[in-house]
């Protein structure tokens, strides 16, 4: 008896053990199968991109492009890799993320296509500054971001806020603002006997207070407009972490405390903006139109006819304070330039002390300085990437592209391409003498293109204007080159990010100096 009943547990365990082994077995062998299809069916659709030229994958089809990618990351080369690849593979090639591949494009004729197609091509949804760990930021229906029917309404409502003919009424808002700006902010750091300012940290604090005299107001213990611009500041540099690998990202959630202040952050920005929405709607209670100098009642209307809610209008004030930061980093990659160039910057500031901005119409004396502008653009455009989706069978620069990609494409290569900039990598105002050089043939794209070319392009102009005129006006500026590290941009992001300084030495200019230039 006791042998059979010990005979019958060992039979008992066997069977349970082939079981067991057999449920594992089955799982790998799934587990592997769907691996392979996986792979065959990526495979395939790779291959229909064999006719594009492109770098080959670095090791073998899984890895793609990705060890070229990592490389180029820490030399923060990004964009300087996809400059040589122009060179090497043309102007239209394809390149591999992984198993997927990209189509890479700064041919106009294509860049034209991909401007103008809203039915085959839509904006990709998945990019990292659409939202932190699930806490939105600019999301997925704003003003920037939305694709479709939406997009088109709300384009619509706002373009009359933005056009040019509306400039007249929101200068006279922004040219007292720089005058308070500089009683307020700038005068104070400077001092009587001269200061070194950080120009990076300066722009932040000038162009935050650009909304509030836009209808965009800063409630909810929030003193002053460049606390927000520091906040926004802190976001645009936490979200490169979203593209690493999914468990370095998850990582830096769980152990960096920075993380963590920063989705506080946005959450804290987003009731911010929440209340702004509420005080807004309260006084457009009372109207029969929106002012044509409020940008806030426009958003409302906009998302109103988009059949949207307050949180899409919260997305679009977010938009606008991440685009007025960039702006003040384009203003600061200016003075980056200004350090190596100093007859140009002498040239500008000659021009701008002995035209003072009084009128709307008296920017248009300021052509030497629109000049430098224009070629700063040029050199660092705000956008340096953009990327669309690819959703039916189409045509580019005369290759079939398939549905289900990705394209891409650089106004930072296409400005510095040879082919259509003479001497693309030196800075020289002078190119714009004349007005844009080509300007039909979308060789100059610092604010795109097309339908979805950048909104608020006037107000950046007309904005940097006036900063550089307070600035000149006021100040005798030197660079400080061993005040800080020398400043480099970041081409980690798809927008331009500055990594530390440029340092300007400010030295008050005494009155009668500036009373003598005005009469």
């Amino acid at each position: 008896c006791i042998y059979a009943e010990f005979g019958k547990q060992w039979y008992q365990r066997r069977v349970r053990g082939v079981d067991a082994m057999f449920l594992l077995f089955t799982v790998i062998l799934v587990v592997s199968l769907y691996y392979a299809y996986d792979i065959t069916k990526k495979w395939l659709y790779a291959r229909q991109f064999d006719h594009f030229p492109g770098p080959p994958p670095y090791s073998s089809f899984l890895q793609g492009n990705g060890p070229t990618f990592n490389r180029i990351k820490r030399d923060n080369a990004f964009l300087d890799c996809f400059c040589t690849w122009v060179e090497e593979y043309g102007e239209t090639f394809q390149f591999r993320i992984r198993t997927r591949p990209v189509i890479f494009t700064i041919d106009p004729e294509a860049l034209r296509s991909i401007f103008s197609d809203n039915i085959n091509l839509k904006k990709v949804d998945h990019l990292p500054n659409r939202a932190l760990f699930g806490q939105r930021i600019t999301g997925y229906n704003s003003i920037l971001t939305a694709n479709g029917q939406t997009w088109a309404i709300k384009r619509k409502v706002v373009s009359g806020f933005f056009a040019k003919q509306n400039m007249h009424n929101l200068f006279p808002h922004m040219l007292p603002l720089m005058d308070r700006l500089l009683e307020t902010k700038v005068k104070p750091r400077v001092g009587p006997d001269g200061a070194a300012l950080d120009i990076h940290q300066l722009m932040t604090t000038i162009f935050s207070a650009l909304p509030s005299v836009m209808g965009i107001t800063c409630p909810m213990g929030v003193d002053e407009p460049e606390e927000i611009g520091k906040r926004v500041n802190v976001i645009l540099d936490v979200i490169p972490v979203q593209f690493r690998s999914i468990f370095k990202m998850y990582g830096e959630r769980a152990m960096n405390k920075e993380m963590k202040d920063t989705l506080e952050m946005i959450v804290n920005m987003r009731m911010m903006c929440r209340k702004m929405v509420e005080e807004k709607r309260k006084e457009m209670a009372g109207w029969d139109n929106n002012p044509d100098d409020d940008m806030l009642a426009w958003f409302v209307t906009a998302n109103d006819a988009a059949g949207l809610t307050d949180e899409e209008v919260i997305e679009d004030i977010m938009t606008v304070y991440m685009v007025i930061d960039n702006m003040s980093k384009q203003l600061s990659a200016l003075f980056t330039y200004m350090i190596n160039h100093r007859e140009i910057f002498e040239k500008m500031v000659a021009e701008l002390r002995a035209n003072p901005i009084t009128t709307y119409k008296s920017l248009d004396n300021l052509r030497y300085t629109e000049m430098v502008i224009l070629e700063s653009l040029r050199m660092t455009p705000t956008l340096l990437k953009g990327t669309r989706w690819v959703l039916k069978d189409t045509k580019l620069a005369g290759y079939h592209v398939p549905a289900e990609c990705q394209l891409q494409w650089s106004q930072y290569c296409l400005h510095r391409n040879e082919k259509y900039w003479p001497n693309a990598r030196q800075f020289d105002p002078e190119r714009f003498r004349n007005g844009i050089p080509n300007v039909d043939t979308l060789t100059y794209l610092p604010f795109l293109a097309g339908p979805r070319a950048c909104l608020g392009k006037h107000i950046a102009m007309i904005s940097m204007k006036l900063t550089l005129s307070m600035l000149a006006r006021n100040f005798d500026l030197a660079p400080q080159p061993m005040a800080a590290p020398p400043p480099s941009i970041s081409q980690s992001m798809a927008l331009i990010r500055m990594k530390g300084g440029p340092w300007f030495w400010f030295n008050p200019r005494k009155s009668e100096e500036t009373v003598a230039e005005a009469s």
